[in-house]
């Protein structure tokens, strides 16, 4: 049975973490925060990739781990981020603002934290309020962007956390539906400059 690296999306993270830990040490670390598929540690560059079952485990891992040192202060430190899906490695060769600019990112607030604003079409006919109150309960709503629903069938929703955020899109997209409507929903492009 093979693990399909990038399913679902951006719930691979890569971890530097030195060269004095082990797979088995990281995992009993990252296990915290959700299941997870595998450990890949490679001492000799003293990082690791770790893939979870689901994003929102390892949104969760990031917020809370990134920038730790662990054993009670005595290490290591850890950097932890998305990994970067294998066929877009050739982006990261690009220079920095170039690649940057060609993204879209930007300062926006709607921007921070990075992905942690949805995207979801609904029916033009879908009742706002409903579709409002349903994302509040999910805990710690910024917005809730529903003027657009008569005109184009959209709506945005902006949470404090992208773990927050990717639980939404786990829990919608198992059901379909949102207030009773049956819904499409995603994580929205970021914000560009204009």
């Amino acid at each position: 049975m093979s693990i399909a690296i990038d399913d679902p999306p951006n719930s691979r993270l890569f971890v530097v973490a030195g060269r004095n830990t082990s797979a088995d040490f990281l995992r009993s670390v990252f296990e915290q925060y959700g299941v997870v598929s595998f450990v890949k540690y490679l001492r000799e560059k003293g990082v690791a990739y770790v893939k979870y079952d689901r994003a929102s485990s390892a949104a969760m891992a990031i917020e809370d781990l990134h920038e730790v040192t662990l054993n009670e202060g005595r290490g290591p430190r850890l950097k932890v981020m998305l990994a970067d899906a294998p066929h877009t490695r050739a982006l990261s060769m690009l220079p920095t603002r170039l690649y940057e600019e060609d993204v879209g990112s930007s300062t926006d607030p709607d921007n921070i934290p990075p992905r942690s604003r949805l995207f979801m079409v609904v029916p033009k006919s879908a009742d706002g309020a409903l579709i409002e109150a349903e994302m509040e309960a999910f805990g710690g709503m910024q917005y809730c962007k529903t003027d657009l629903i008569e005109s184009k069938g959209i709506v945005f929703v902006k949470y404090a956390r992208s773990s927050t955020a990717f639980l939404v899109i786990e829990r919608v997209s198992e059901r379909g539906m949102v207030a009773g409507y049956k819904v499409k929903i995603m994580l929205a492009e970021p914000k560009t400059r204009r």
